[in-house]
């Protein structure tokens, strides 16, 4: 009995043991140079007023201060007569995915007015094409 019960302890034990998935990133430094960029150059048409249509995916979702936007300016704080600055960034990147939450100050010396704002992006793969492109961006304002 004593033996019995000693082999469906080391079973137990065994079937108990569990194993952490390994996680990695997938993607090269040179994908989160070029998301960079493409998140950079996102911010810095929208604070021009410009059109910046071929970063997003067709079905890209864009909302600013809960509302969504699918002109520019895309992003919350921005009224697109101005300048866009990322005063801090963090990106995270993977081989079907890409993240990360920018901040932003917005700045028109035209209208004498400034925003401080701050976006979360998700970008994929693009299809058809070679890079990457936006598919979700949430931005919002201090208030």
């Amino acid at each position: 009995m004593l033996k019995l019960s000693l082999v469906l302890l080391a079973a137990t034990a065994a079937c108990a043991a569990r194993r952490i998935p390994e996680t990695r990133t997938l993607a090269s430094g040179g994908n989160e140079v070029e998301i960079s960029r493409i998140l950079e150059a996102a911010l810095e048409l929208d604070g021009r007023g410009e059109s910046a249509d071929t970063l997003y995916a067709p079905y890209a979702t864009t909302i600013a201060d809960g509302r969504a936007r699918r002109t520019p300016p895309r992003f919350a704080g921005v009224s697109g007569d101005g300048e866009i600055a990322v005063t801090n960034s963090q990106l995270q990147v993977r081989s079907a995915a890409a993240w990360g939450d920018v901040e932003y100050r917005w700045v028109s010396e035209r209208s004498n007015r400034a925003q401080v704002g701050r976006a979360s992006f998700v970008l994929a793969p693009a299809q058809g094409r070679q890079g990457w492109w936006i598919v979700q961006a949430h931005s919002s304002t201090a208030r």
